[in-house]
């Protein structure tokens, strides 16, 4: 082939004599040696019978010029596949496994003819595969690859280095990913220019004893950063591994595959000289170290009291929407190629000392992320955040994971045994209900979104938004004027099963450890939409589940320790002050610091309501809803279960802050859309500081690029602007601050010289705080808990003081003290 236009048309003759369908050709120079492969042309594409035009090729001809300074002219450029796969309507037309194979051989005979070929930019999972025979464009973008394409001219291959990232498409549909691919084409920048340079990695196996005992001493002794890593089978662990540079690693592998490396005494002898090395002044760094602490100790009574570094922790503080896997930090930290699926390669046959050369990656990879991570949060001036409190906080979550709560295991039995007949019972109502509606005998199961889909719009022909079925849609359903009685009952029906259902399968069903104690694992990277802010979930082996959010009915199974009680306080309103002080809104400051002043006596919340409705203070409502039955009296034109003007108030405050609409409004609170839509318009013309302190946000990020909650957490946006987006932008500073401030209390506590040895704290659920005391200790730790939860906060130069409503439980009639036995305190016990 001489040229781009011989290549093209012998391309064609040959789709044509395969059957294969030729939409969109090649482009660009054929004398070039940079090539583009892309997965296949979209609608612009084929129309204009070009690669990479439109939207997607738009975005990456950008990021080639700003970042390579290069643009459509210096490329050779083509597509896997040459037609089309994604079709304008929503129905794909499909490429099976043969048609790939053809399109695949075709496209590496295309780029055997181009004479200067040395470097291409691989686009999306198809064109990865297509060249490399490696799948999960996710894993492999950012790695560089060296393949061999054949060379027609001479008849022999040649090298050709791949550059992998994701299909520009991707990145427009998930505009937080625009970063990362910014960055992957900058590491094609490197490539070309010689500037790309993977390590080696060597792993030291099976040492001595003796081996160990030295590397260990010389690692307390130089201060160097010292990563750590460990990998378990079968529940147990395998290895600990350890890297004191970023290309030589250690791993204390216990066993091969079918034996014992170390004699009983040796093994018992590492074991205290691995505990002995964590306890050292040595730097640890680990990628979520979480693992390895909560493991070893819980499994192995192996302590790691502190970690210097947590590249997880570093990377969510940095890039809070990102993935923190260390596969991804690997690509943006490193040269070296991923490698994380050599995890689980050696289980097929191979050798198991490929599961410990893994393990020593793991280590120096860390370490080298360890080392860019460090500089990079100087640079951001998150350096002191980070190491003062994500870093203090992680050693405290360790304990409060590995030390549990006591279930009684007693109710716990009973109640699944309960819920069980009970879920069933449910179960066969809504299957009766919805034969019924039909009227045909058939099974339909209520946790499949599929079958209620088909059941509710296809068989009932209800109205919705769309076809969800999930609760908000079934309300929606519900509320609808063509909604028939017998289709009602079916979603009333459908909605019981599934709350028990949940509250069975969640909550009751959820494995304990042998010791009766329930576990969760404590995390601060998995609340993207308020970072610094904890969530909870099963422990990394598998038993317990989300404390935070347990119903209150499930509270009787958590108990005291015999001896101790629970301690508890919950911060009052504490996003509701906090919008106030920061949107400088001057009638809520002053109605939130009466209410924090004379706290038996005025209610901020009734307060707003009587200014939005227009009715005196005192007629507002205490409560939420009318209840005859328990005296709360309907007034004319209400009826029980109604809600008060306090409730849509309140409501009002804690959903109207963050630019929620009233449609949105309407669906969280229950309310008519009418009323919705009044109660909308009522609030935010009593409160027009709201909308001055939307701009001042948006303005704020835009000019300066971040925002800051008032401990120093930092917000960036990575994506383009829209509602979703101004969401976030708006709900930061008040959820980041108020979830950093909560875990503050925690290692304040514990750090504090007058708390109680024997006290810890042992749940977060969300705006509180659940702690364990010695009867005898138990209001002393409570008032430090209370002292620490009510530390002032400074907001544009004004103090906000968050109350803390403080708890301690009381014996049940069994002596018992339980979660659901904590009453609230007089906080003139606690002086």
């Amino acid at each position: 082939m001489r040229n781009l236009k011989e290549l093209a048309s012998e391309l064609k003759q040959r789709c044509d004599q395969l059957g294969l369908d030729y939409q969109c050709g090649p482009d660009g120079t054929f004398f070039s040696q940079f090539a583009i492969v892309g997965e296949a042309p979209g609608p612009t594409e084929v129309e204009q019978r070009l690669p990479l035009v439109g939207g997607s090729g738009a975005l990456l001809w950008r990021v080639l010029n700003r970042r390579c300074n290069l643009s459509r002219k210096d490329f050779y450029i083509t597509n896997v596949s040459k037609r089309q796969v994604m079709l304008t309507t929503e129905k794909r037309k499909a490429i099976n496994k043969h048609e790939l194979d053809l399109w695949t051989d075709m496209v590496l005979w295309e780029l055997g003819h181009l004479p200067n070929l040395k470097y291409i930019l691989v686009l999306g999972g198809m064109a990865l595969e297509a060249l490399s025979g490696k799948s999960g464009i996710a894993d492999w973008r950012g790695s560089v690859l060296d393949i061999l394409v054949a060379d027609h001219s001479s008849g022999t291959k040649r090298p050709v280095r791949l550059v992998c990232c994701n299909n520009p498409a991707f990145v427009i549909r998930e505009p937080r990913m625009e970063i990362v691919f910014s960055f992957d084409i900058n590491r094609f920048n490197e490539v070309i220019h010689g500037r790309h340079h993977p390590v080696a990695i060597s792993t030291e196996l099976y040492p001595t004893s003796k081996r160990i005992d030295e590397y260990l001493t010389d690692c307390e002794r130089s201060g160097d950063i010292v990563s750590t890593d460990i990998e378990t089978i079968g529940g147990q662990t395998a290895c600990i591994g350890f890297a004191n540079s970023t290309t030589n690693a250690m791993c204390v592998a216990f066993r091969t595959k079918s034996d014992h490396v170390y004699s009983a005494d040796e093994e018992r002898h590492i074991r205290r000289r691995i505990q002995s090395f964590y306890k050292s002044s040595a730097r640890i760094t680990a990628q979520k170290g979480m693992f390895d602490a909560t493991w070893l100790w819980f499994f192995d009574r192996i302590h790691i009291p502190t970690f210097f570094f947590d590249t997880m922790l570093a990377h969510h503080l940095l890039y809070p929407p990102l993935p923190h896997n260390l596969g991804f930090i690997t690509s943006m930290y490193t040269h070296n190629p991923y490698y994380k699926n050599e995890r689980s390669e050696w289980k097929e046959g191979g050798n198991i000392d490929e599961f410990w050369d893994y393990n020593g990656k793991d280590c120096c990879n860390t370490l080298a992320a360890t080392f860019g991570m460090m500089k990079e949060l100087k640079e951001a001036g998150l350096e002191d955040f980070y190491h003062n409190h994500v870093m203090k906080l992680l050693n405290h979550l360790v304990l409060m994971t590995v030390g549990g709560v006591l279930i009684d295991v007693q109710m716990k039995d009973k109640l699944r045994e309960e819920l069980h007949a009970k879920v069933g019972k449910l179960l066969n109502e809504f299957q009766k209900l919805a034969n019924e509606a039909v009227g045909e005998l058939m099974f339909f199961n209520p946790n499949s979104p599929k079958q209620m889909s088909d059941l509710y719009f296809n068989r009932l022909k209800l109205v919705g938004r769309g076809v969800k079925t999930d609760e908000e849609n079934r309300d929606r359903m519900f509320k609808h004027p063509r909604t028939s009685d017998i289709a009602r009952q079916v979603l009333v029906a459908q909605n019981a099963y599934m709350k028990e259902n949940k509250f069975f399968g969640t909550y009751v069903k959820t494995g304990i450890d042998e010791d009766n104690r329930m576990r969760c694992e404590y995390s601060q990277t998995n609340v993207q939409e308020a970072p610094g802010r904890l969530s909870s979930s099963q422990t990394l082996w598998g038993s317990g589940g989300n404390l935070q959010n347990q119903p209150s009915r499930a509270y009787p199974m958590f108990i005291a320790d015999d001896g101790y009680v629970f301690i508890y306080f919950d911060l009052s309103q504490a996003e509701a002050r906090y919008v106030g002080w920061d949107a400088k809104i001057e009638s809520w400051i002053e109605q939130f610091e009466r209410a924090r002043l004379d706290p038996g006596s005025y209610d901020a919340h009734c307060a707003l309501a009587a200014d939005m409705f227009h009715i005196p203070y005192h007629e507002v409502p205490s409560f939420d809803h009318y209840d005859t039955a328990k005296g709360r009296l309907p007034p004319t034109g209400k009826r029980d279960g109604d809600f008060t003007v306090r409730y849509i108030a309140k409501r009002c405050r804690h959903g109207l802050n963050y630019r929620m609409g009233p449609d949105t409004l309407a669906i969280k609170t229950g309310l008519p859309i009418r009323e919705a839509e009044k109660s909308y318009r009522l609030y935010h013309k009593l409160t027009p500081e709201l909308r001055r302190w939307w701009q001042r946000l948006e303005h704020d990020l835009t000019h300066e690029g971040a925002l800051f909650n008032s401990y120093g957490r930092r917000f960036i946006l990575m994506e383009r602007k829209s509602d979703e987006a101004l969401e976030s932008i708006v709900a930061f500073r008040p959820q980041s601050t108020i979830g950093d401030k909560v875990s503050r209390v925690i290692y304040l506590c514990h750090e504090d010289d007058r708390w109680p040895s024997h006290a810890r704290v042992a749940l977060n659920n969300h705006d509180a705080l659940i702690g364990i005391a010695r009867k005898d200790q138990a209001k002393t730790a409570l008032s430090i808990m209370v002292r620490h939860a009510e530390e002032p906060l400074y907001i544009h130069g004004r103090e906000l003081i968050i109350p803390a409503e403080p708890g301690i439980s009381e014996p049940d009639e069994h002596g018992i003290h339980r979660w659901s036995t904590i009453k609230k305190l007089d906080r003139r016990e606690l002086q």
